[in-house]
């Protein structure tokens, strides 16, 4: 619908509204027939407002969300034509209690059933208007509402005075109205309730702040001596062509290994799975070397 149409049409709504106002207090019209013209009026322009605000509401979405967009547009008809029905109730006679009463049931039935949706479709609107990530961001979601397995970790993890998050890790996949979706580091697909998001999580986009230096950490077992280990390490790392720091025994990992780490130095964000490769090969190398002399 365009633009000028619907100028056109609120302009004659307000000039009839207008005539009938001034006809009414002339006593040109029957009694309650102001009412009826006002009703039939209301109709009219509220119709053609729901329905363009519910199409610019669909055109401004759908390139983020595809044909999840309809039914925000849908959600927005159905708000509107309840709004309207409402008031036209109102205007042809029916007391304002009953048609509130109405608008009231009504509202509470739609509440209570769609409880669920209608949050999950606000909580979509506002990330996509606030946007916090996007598509493409490595995000991770924390949230108690969200279980996590900690059990899953290193083991190490659990000796460590390294912090951890208890968070599923991934990059976004998908934003749509009742969903993100988001691909973990581990390749499984999550789909993530909206309002979750919004209402009970906190969200870390690594996207937006890139960690140039990354700590790496490998466990090596109690045989190994350390100094050792230290020094063939040292000497692998020298010509690995990535700005590495000297290694050290960070901490000890359980009652039968301790962890040796580095800190190394990367452009680009695309860059840190070869550095990371690149590094744990020399770690595992200096493994196996040291185990096979023992």
């Amino acid at each position: 619908m365009s633009a000028r149409r619907i100028v056109i049409i609120f302009l004659t709504t307000i000039v009839l509204g207008a005539l009938t106002f001034l006809m009414t207090r002339a006593g040109m019209l029957p009694p309650r027939l102001d009412h009826v013209i006002y009703a039939v009026l209301t109709v009219v322009a509220g119709v053609y407002l729901i329905r363009s605000i519910a199409n610019t509401l669909r055109r401004a979405f759908q390139p983020v969300v595809g044909g999840q967009a309809v039914g925000a547009s849908l959600l927005v008809q159905v708000v509107g034509y309840t709004v309207i029905a409402i008031l036209v109730m109102s205007l042809v006679g029916i007391p304002p209690e009953a048609a509130l009463a109405g608008g009231t049931v009504t509202g509470l039935v739609l509440g209570f059933g769609a409880q669920a949706t209608i949050a999950n479709i606000l909580a979509g609107l506002i990330i996509l208007a606030s946007r916090p990530f996007k598509i493409g961001d490595r995000i991770a979601i924390l949230s108690a509402s969200i279980p996590f397995q900690i059990a899953f970790l290193p083991p190490y993890k659990f000796f460590s005075r390294d912090y951890y998050l208890p968070a599923y890790t991934g990059v976004v996949k998908e934003m749509g109205l009742m969903y993100t979706i988001m691909v973990t580091d581990d390749g499984l697909t999550i789909r993530y309730p909206n309002s979750l998001i919004i209402a009970g999580s906190a969200v870390a986009n690594y996207s937006e702040s890139y960690e140039r230096t990354k700590k790496i950490r490998y466990e090596f077992p109690l045989e190994l001596e350390p100094s050792k280990v230290l020094a063939v390490l040292s000497e692998k790392l020298r010509d690995i062509g990535v700005n590495v720091t000297e290694p050290v025994i960070e901490e000890q990992g359980d009652k039968n290994s301790y962890i040796v780490s580095v800190l190394a130095t990367s452009e680009k964000p695309s860059d840190w799975p070869q550095v990371k490769t690149a590094i744990l090969e020399k770690f595992i190398a200096t493994h196996r070397e040291l185990t096979a002399k023992t």
